[in-house]
């Protein structure tokens, strides 16, 4: 069974956070497998199981389920983005460039 990784991890090589979606689709995974390490870590993976509920991505990017990869990987990027001793690392495949898919098609608006 494939496997989809989000990694945060702090530049004192002590505070970590990793999310693990298990399943082939990292929008519905089948189980997630959440740890930290460290106390910043800790209080990290508290902060985003809270913050999943209500802080959604903007809406290029889906989300199918709560514990849809891509809401992890982007809870834990505006962390990493914020603060520079932060550093995230993520296996997930690019989400598709909608701009992209419009550029041979008119648009009226």
């Amino acid at each position: 069974m494939a496997g989809w990784k989000v990694v945060l991890k702090h530049k004192n090589g002590v505070d970590k956070v990793e999310v693990i979606g298990i399943g082939s689709d990292p929008h519905k995974p089948v189980e997630v497998v959440k740890t930290s390490e460290g106390p910043a870590g800790k209080k990290i993976l508290e902060r985003i199981e809270k913050q999943k509920e209500i802080d959604l991505p903007p809406p290029i990017i889906p989300i199918f389920s709560p514990d849809d990869m891509y809401l992890y990987n982007y809870l834990l990027a505006k962390i990493a983005d914020s603060d520079p001793d932060w550093e995230l690392e993520s296996d997930l495949p690019p989400l598709p460039n909608p701009f992209k898919e419009l550029k041979n098609r008119d648009v009226f608006i």
